[in-house]
């Protein structure tokens, strides 16, 4: 097989150089016995690569940004209660206080007056008995609620009608359930 000359020094310059870089490195002691010794040339000694200090090695790493902070999840029906208020209210009349009124009014009406006077007062003494007794039974069935307002965590306020409020202090932490409060 017969090679281009070419192709012989190119293939013998890349296995001296491929030998060079396998061969272990020899002690420098043998190394200056075995070149000969002439006068010292004023070659450039590189100088040393500075090595950084651990508090410059830090700052000059880009730190790694922190991961963000989940939000908290805020509860959309949560709060905390901000003031009780007592709130009167008037019951229904059921229409026997106005039966009983209209009677006792004009029972009182008919003792005044004498011939048409008398039927004037006694059919006003209805119509008045009748009015006064629906509001004196409006009255006798009235209850008292409580208006509970409440800061709500997601931001706000809500007013919610409580019956009893027993186990609800200011201060307390509630949950709003459509008209209903309970604990949290």
């Amino acid at each position: 097989m017969s090679l281009n000359p070419f192709l012989r020094v190119i293939a013998v310059t890349s296995l001296a150089a491929w030998l060079a870089a396998c061969a272990p490195e020899a002690p420098q002691d043998a190394v200056a016995e075995a070149e000969p010794t002439a006068e010292p040339t004023a070659e450039p000694t590189p100088e040393p690569t500075p090595v950084p200090t651990p508090a410059q090695a830090a700052a000059a790493k880009p730190r790694p940004a922190a991961p963000p902070q989940p939000r908290p999840t805020v509860c959309a029906d949560c709060g905390t209660v901000a003031a009780i208020t007592p709130v009167q209210v008037k019951g229904e009349g059921s229409g026997a206080g106005a039966v009983a009124g209209a009677v006792a009014g004009g029972v009182a009406g008919h003792q005044v007056g004498g011939g048409r006077g008398k039927d004037l007062a006694t059919a006003a003494g209805v119509i008045l008995g009748a009015m006064a007794g629906h509001e004196v039974e409006k009255r006798v069935r009235s209850t008292t609620v409580y208006d509970v307002s409440i800061n709500m965590d997601a931001g706000g306020q809500r007013v919610v009608r409580v019956i009893d409020p027993a186990s609800i202090a200011i201060g307390t932490p509630v949950i709003v359930e459509g008209n209903n409060i309970r604990l949290r």
